[in-house]
């Protein structure tokens, strides 16, 4: 499979993404949990920065494949700071009766085990809670379920989901929607589907998808034409992952997309978001330093998710 990026343009962009990251990892750190008193235990919602958190842990968890990233000091730091984080938050504290929060704490065990730190504590917590059928008591979509099974799995914890198969049948895979009505919410769920039964480009998703490949291939590649002229950096990034997810050979639409984010990275290492796309041109805007954190941490921990998979070791 051919890069999208050229050597030089990989090394720069991960540099500015992993000092980005490195200067805001503040706004990563969670609150202490043990602060949240005299409210009920199922009351308490992940925020903003608790799935900030948890994001930047699949992507510490994911680096583990690739050496030019895990072994960058920047990158180092980052991960540091992160393990120290779960111990400064107790970030653990209340799992069985907060489950509102139990898909945030699971992805950060199985962070924690990447890395050969183990709470067994925690994972009888986790247990505990799956074996109360906790995430049954909802309907829940095949895309959320699909969510939930890679979660745990790749926390190595047991768990009653329905098979790769069976999940790829009852989602929107089987029958996309027109593009002529879809909305972001359906090309999120295509992509995190895609994300997670290919695990990330491990799986043959010819072997899952079947007769099926072809015409995801093909909405795959629209649906990243159509973001690209709506500058939805989020999105063609999600997408650009999708086309690792699909071993593609990659096309001039590919190499022009990935290039497209490169110029679009800003001085300060971040990816822009739908925000600061939206409000570049205004005068008090011109500047182009104005961004939330919120709007920029995630396509900025997409575009390491992308060098992590530009940048991965090829002796696996």
């Amino acid at each position: 499979m051919n890069a999208l990026l050229n050597m030089k343009d990989q090394q720069l962009m991960l540099d500015g993404i992993l000092n980005w990251l490195h200067t805001n990892i503040s706004h990563f750190c969670t609150p202490d949990e043990k602060q949240y008193v005299g409210i009920h235990p199922e009351e308490i919602k992940p925020d903003i920065t608790r799935k900030a958190f948890t994001e930047l842990g699949l992507a510490i968890r994911f680096a583990q494949k690739s050496k030019k990233v895990s072994n960058h000091p920047i990158f180092i730091e980052i991960k540091d700071k992160w393990i120290k984080n779960i111990k400064d938050s107790s970030f653990f504290f209340d799992t069985k009766r907060r489950l509102r929060l139990f898909p945030h704490r699971t992805l950060a065990y199985a962070t924690l085990k990447s890395l050969g730190i183990n709470y067994e504590e925690v994972k009888y917590d986790l247990e505990t809670v799956m074996s109360r059928n906790y995430m049954d008591r909802v309907e829940r979509s095949a895309w959320d379920k699909l969510d939930m099974k890679y979660y745990t799995e790749i926390a190595q914890l047991p768990n009653e989901y329905p098979s790769y198969q069976r999940l790829f049948h009852d989602s929107i895979l089987e029958n996309l929607p027109s593009h002529s009505y879809a909305q972001n919410l359906d090309f999120y769920g295509l992509t995190h589907l895609v994300f997670h039964l290919s695990n990330f480009s491990e799986n043959d998703m010819k072997l899952i998808t079947k007769e099926k490949f072809d015409q995801i291939q093909e909405y795959i590649d629209a649906t990243l034409s159509l973001c690209l002229i709506e500058q939805d950096w989020d999105l063609v990034q999600e997408l650009l992952i999708n086309q690792y997810c699909m071993r593609k050979t990659f096309t001039e639409l590919d190499i022009f997309s990935a290039n497209a984010i490169k110029d679009i990275q800003q001085p300060q290492g971040f990816i822009p978001g739908r925000h600061w796309v939206k409000n570049q041109h205004k005068e008090d805007y011109s500047s182009k330093e104005q961004h939330s954190f919120e709007d920029v941490y995630h396509p900025t921990i997409l575009g390491l998710f992308l060098l992590i998979l530009e940048l991965k070791d090829t002796n696996e």
